[in-house]
C-alpha cells in the first residue's frame, strides 16, 4: 500500500465512521443521553465497546474521544490498516495532580484525549484526531512523554502522550481506572521512555506512589 493510498484509506474510514455518527439516535449530550437511557456512573461510556457504539447508534459526543477512537480502530483493523492508539493526558491536570499529592488532597479526575497514529514511509508514527472529519496529521513527534498541543474551542491545550497501545490493548480500556492508570503509568515497557529524563522519571514515580488505584 502506498502512503498516498494509505491517506485515502484513512479518509474513507473517517467518512464511513462520521456518516454513522451523523445517523446516531438520541441527544448528542452525554448527561442528557444517560438520563434518557437510565444509566449512570463515570464508567458507563468507557464500558462501551466499538460494537456497542455502532449497534446502539450512540452519538459522537456521548461516546467521547475514547469511544470514537475505539470505533475507528475497529474499522481500521477490519481493512488491515496498521495503527496504534495514543492516550494523552492534559498537562495542566497532571501538574495539579502532583500538587494534590504534595498537599495530601484527594485525587482528582484527569482529562485526556485519545487519538490514532499510523506509520509513514520511514516507519515513524504520525498521529491524527479521528474526531475530525478531515484527515490532518499532527506535527508533534509521537513518543511517550512528548507534548501534543490540541486546539479546543480556540484554546491551545497541551497534552502529554502517556501510552502507545495496540488496537487489542485499547479495546480493553473499559473503565475510568484503566484509562487513568494509562495516564499515570503508561503501558508495559513503553513507560520506560520516561526514564530518558531524570525529572520526568521522578515526576511519574511520585505519581505512581500516590495513585495506587483509579481515571477524556
Amino acid at each position: 500500500m502506498s502512503f498516498v493510498n494509505q491517506d485515502e484509506l484513512i479518509q474513507s474510514l473517517l467518512d464511513k465512521m462520521h456518516a454513522m455518527f451523523d445517523k446516531a439516535i438520541g441527544p448528542n449530550n452525554r448527561n442528557e443521553y444517560m438520563r434518557q437511557h437510565n444509566v449512570s456512573g463515570i464508567d458507563w461510556h468507557f464500558s462501551l465497546s466499538a460494537d456497542d457504539i455502532i449497534e446502539q447508534r450512540v452519538p459522537r459526543a456521548v461516546a467521547g474521544c475514547t469511544g470514537i477512537s475505539k470505533v475507528f480502530s475497529k474499522l481500521a483493523t477490519e481493512v488491515g490498516l496498521k495503527h496504534v492508539v495514543l492516550t494523552t493526558a492534559r498537562e495542566e491536570n497532571l501538574r495539579d495532580a502532583e500538587q494534590d499529592r504534595k498537599s495530601g488532597k484527594k485525587e482528582r479526575i484527569i482529562s485526556g484525549h485519545q487519538i490514532i497514529a499510523v506509520y509513514d514511509e520511514n516507519g515513524k508514527l504520525r498521529a491524527f484526531d479521528p474526531g475530525r472529519k478531515e484527515l490532518r496529521y499532527i506535527k508533534s513527534e509521537i513518543q511517550v512523554g512528548n507534548i501534543i498541543n490540541f486546539h479546543f474551542d480556540g484554546e491551545v491545550v497541551p497534552h502529554r502522550i502517556t501510552a502507545i497501545l495496540t488496537p487489542q490493548e485499547f479495546a480493553k480500556v473499559n473503565t475510568y481506572k484503566k484509562l487513568r492508570d494509562l495516564y499515570f503509568y503508561g503501558s508495559g515497557d513503553k513507560k520506560q521512555v520516561f526514564k530518558k529524563g531524570k525529572n520526568k522519571l521522578t515526576f511519574w514515580e511520585n505519581l505512581q506512589n500516590y495513585f495506587v488505584k483509579q481515571n477524556d
